[in-house]
């Protein structure tokens, strides 16, 4: 028989401080927000905006792992870490922050698209800034929008379990009760819905990173093209979420005290995943490059060159190499390294700060024509920005949305 549960509780009770959290995400906010504008506005509009789509698909693709790294737990019916997929979820406060900064890339767009000033030849009909800004943007109303309403009914039997005959819900908390029908029929139903649409987002997710990738990454040097490029950046993103989420759920446990719900097991469990995603998205990585080393074809091969022959860019691949695939690969063989919060937090972090530095590769040696790494105060700062607007974002999830942990080894 099993034992009764404790009342849930919303994270955000949980956390201690969270006031002065606050403070400071909102202090790197501001100092962003600031660097940015005195860049765009000042005398280096072009590293002002680079930077910024960097950052944009850097957060943007951590935020909407967090959801495909929940579909993907419930398609394959685990059972391992409720708790982690619940934090996982809390990254899609992110979503509507992300929409908005996609947006703002319209005021951008002369730094970021060569195209625009010197039209792509024989691509005219698919390079040309409405048509991509269109069909970019329906793109992610879709994806956005199929991961809310999973988020919906995912949240629906917690919410529901929460208020059920005691008292009056209001706010969000209400539209997501709205015409309750007892626990147990709105959990079956939440269940069945949820197979479905746990399948839609991962497929939309894939078809739409695919998409941003060949037109927010490579269409910033026309002449190349890789049709293996749509798979490694879609996956590069889930990879770097998960990083994230080790990072967040070592964090929450620590000043939240919910040892008994995140317990070290998990960490082992996240670390296998990481390890699996990191070795395939290396193999992807590794057999794009062959496939353009071997073909050896102007439009190609002019791309990987730039980035691993010329400097300074040769110096960030080899890190990319070294600190983002290979290193984290062997660290995660170890039990040890998985299993000890201080060793796994070390390792995501790890993979977070060579992440980025690839997302960076990608995308600033096709716009910057200078000698010079343009890697600086501007960079520091919108980064710093950009991650205070995702915890504040996330914070406001926990804040006003019913995020409850089940008790140590229940399922909702």
């Amino acid at each position: 028989m099993m034992a009764p549960q404790a009342p849930a509780q919303p994270l955000s009770e949980s956390l201690p401080e969270t006031r002065r959290l606050r403070s400071f995400l909102w202090v790197l906010l501001i100092l962003g927000a600031a660097a940015f504008l005195i860049g765009a506005l000042g005398a280096s509009p072009q590293r002002a905006w680079q930077t910024y789509l960097v950052n944009f698909l850097f957060w943007s693709g951590i935020a909407q792992a967090g959801i495909v790294f929940s579909a993907a737990y419930r398609l394959t019916n685990a059972h391992w870490g409720e708790s982690m997929r619940r934090l996982a979820e809390g990254m899609a406060g992110v979503l509507p922050v992300s929409f908005v900064l996609f947006l703002l890339l319209f005021f951008g767009r002369s730094f970021l698209f060569p195209w625009i000033e010197t039209s792509a030849h024989g691509k005219e009909s698919w390079l040309n800034f409405p048509f991509l800004f269109a069909r970019d943007g329906i793109s992610l109303i879709m994806l956005y929008g199929v991961s809310f309403v999973y988020l919906y009914y995912t949240l629906r039997p917690i919410a529901g379990e929460r208020f059920e005959g005691r008292g009056t819900p209001s706010g969000l908390h209400r539209f997501l009760i709205r015409g309750w029908q007892g626990l147990s029929g709105e959990r079956a139903r939440s269940e069945r819905v949820l197979r479905s649409l746990a399948v839609a987002v991962v497929l939309t997710y894939a078809a739409v990173y695919t998409l941003l990738a060949f037109d927010l990454v490579m269409s910033l040097e026309p002449q190349w093209y890789s049709t293996l490029f749509g798979a490694y950046f879609f996956m590069g993103n889930f990879y770097l979420g998960l990083a994230f989420l080790g990072v967040t759920t070592i964090l929450v446990r620590k000043s939240a005290r919910l040892a008994s719900q995140l317990p070290s097991r998990n960490f082992w469990d996240l670390g296998k995943l990481m390890l699996a995603f990191g070795m395939v998205t290396g193999d992807f990585f590794f057999s794009q490059f062959l496939v353009i080393w071997y073909g050896n074809l102007p439009e190609e091969i002019t791309f990987v060159i730039h980035r691993t022959k010329d400097m300074p860019w040769a110096t960030l691949s080899w890190i990319v190499l070294f600190g983002g695939y290979l290193g984290p690969v062997l660290l995660l063989f170890s039990r040890a390294v998985k299993l000890h919060a201080r060793s796994f937090v070390l390792v995501s972090l790890l993979v977070l700060v060579v992440m980025w530095i690839e997302r960076y590769l990608l995308v600033v040696p096709s716009l910057w024509h200078e000698k010079s790494l343009p890697l600086g105060w501007i960079e520091v700062l919108v980064t710093a920005g950009f991650a205070g607007a995702m915890g504040l974002s996330v914070l406001e999830f926990w804040r006003r949305l019913p995020f409850f942990f089940p008790s140590s080894g229940s399922k909702p």
